[in-house]
């Protein structure tokens, strides 16, 4: 077989050939995405930048007999623990987050996302992001004040300027 591929002036892809295929799997998932095909990717980790920055939030004897309880394991928060503090501004004990953040990039209550280090992931966030930002300015209609309005169609959202 391998005659065959030398043949035509193939070369092995070596170690790297597995991750070539998962990263073009990937590639081609996202592209479906973007192109309307309703399908579920695998979220990756948060990058280890987004991990290294959040902020320490460490516990003093004053906060104990607050509300504070780590969403993840439920424990209330002590004295001397440490927290981390999302961009979210939800705080989990360091040691519970830390292990989320290595099987998902975000938050556990609200959904947000911490930025990767996966390349083709980040590219289907700024597409969402754009599509979202595309969708909301087709549903603005600016109207001058000294418009004559009539019927406005209400599935728009309506902005007057000020004149």
């Amino acid at each position: 077989m391998s005659d065959y591929f030398e043949e035509l002036g193939h070369e092995p892809t070596g170690p790297q050939g597995a991750n070539d295929l998962a990263r073009n799997l990937k590639r081609l998932q996202v592209l479906a995405i973007m192109n309307g095909i309703d399908m579920e990717i695998e979220v990756p980790e948060a990058s280890k930048r987004a991990i290294l920055e959040l902020p320490v939030h460490e516990i003093v004897k004053s906060e104990e007999d607050g509300d504070l309880e780590c969403s993840v394991c439920k424990e209330p928060a002590e004295a001397g623990q440490k927290y981390r503090i999302l961009p979210c501004k939800h705080e989990f004990h360091e040691e519970c987050i830390l292990l989320w953040l290595k099987k998902t990039n975000s938050c556990p209550l609200c959904r947000y996302e911490l930025e990767t280090d996966d390349s083709v992931y980040e590219e289907l966030r700024r597409f969402r992001q754009d599509e979202a930002n595309r969708r909301e300015r087709e549903t603005l209609l600016w109207i001058p004040c000294s418009a004559n309005l009539g019927l406005i169609n209400s599935r728009y959202l309506v902005k007057f300027v000020v004149c």
